[in-house]
């Protein structure tokens, strides 16, 4: 089975700090991974943007229902009645409005403060002292370390998916002796490595989110 039309293939390896992603219509894709060496099943994988899957039969299957594909390499048919969009709701909110905290008391959901940065101070001295993570392709092994265990902190304890760049300086900026433009860079490499989440914020604030397998790793 091949792919036609325009294609994504993705290549990540942590360990090495290597990301390759290639764009574009497939038999041109394949050729730029004939060119770097990892073309047919070599690793990473492609998957179709807005293309089409095509069997050995010549029979085309939608991207959309390849997953659901009979044996025979044809579209199953939709169970019911074709879906009429004029029964959904419309929710239309501006960009940037959506109030969590007022959607979950709507719920009943009461989402714990969040803590300051005494508080996390305070926590992470319970926890001393670190050993720095043993992991080669890491740049500050202890301070990687101290900082996995504060956003395990905040998201265990706190109930906090993630947590500010602002407040993770205030905790930590002094402790590294970083100031904030060169812990914020920091951050952003730990991010382009995968060990951790950029949540861009609608105030125009970066947050982060730990990886659970980042966590895990000690």
């Amino acid at each position: 089975m091949r792919i036609d039309g325009p294609v994504r293939f993705r290549f990540r390896d942590l360990e090495a700090d290597i990301e390759v992603l290639i764009e574009g219509d497939a038999s041109w894709v394949e050729s730029m991974r004939e060119e770097l060496g990892i073309s047919g099943e070599g690793p990473g994988y492609v998957v179709p943007i807005h293309g089409t899957f095509r069997n050995n039969s010549g029979n085309t299957i939608s991207s959309a229902n390849r997953s659901r594909a009979d044996a025979k390499g044809g579209p199953p048919k939709r169970p019911g009645p074709p879906p009429d969009p004029s029964r959904i709701p419309a929710s239309i909110r501006d960009i940037g409005n959506l109030d969590i905290e007022a959607a979950f008391d709507n719920l009943g959901v009461r989402l714990s403060p969040i803590p300051s940065a005494e508080e996390l101070k305070s926590s992470l001295l319970e926890l001393e002292p670190f050993e720095p993570l043993e992991e080669p392709s890491t740049e500050l092994a202890l301070e990687e370390r101290v900082l996995q265990a504060l956003m395990e902190i905040i998201v265990r304890n706190h109930g906090r998916p993630s947590t500010s760049e602002s407040l993770l300086f205030d905790v930590l900026g002094e402790r590294f002796s970083m100031d904030s433009k060169s812990f914020g860079k920091w951050l952003r490499r730990l991010w382009k490595q995968g060990r951790i989440e950029r949540v861009f914020g609608s105030d125009g604030q970066d947050a982060y989110a730990p990886f659970p397998f980042w966590l895990e790793r000690e």
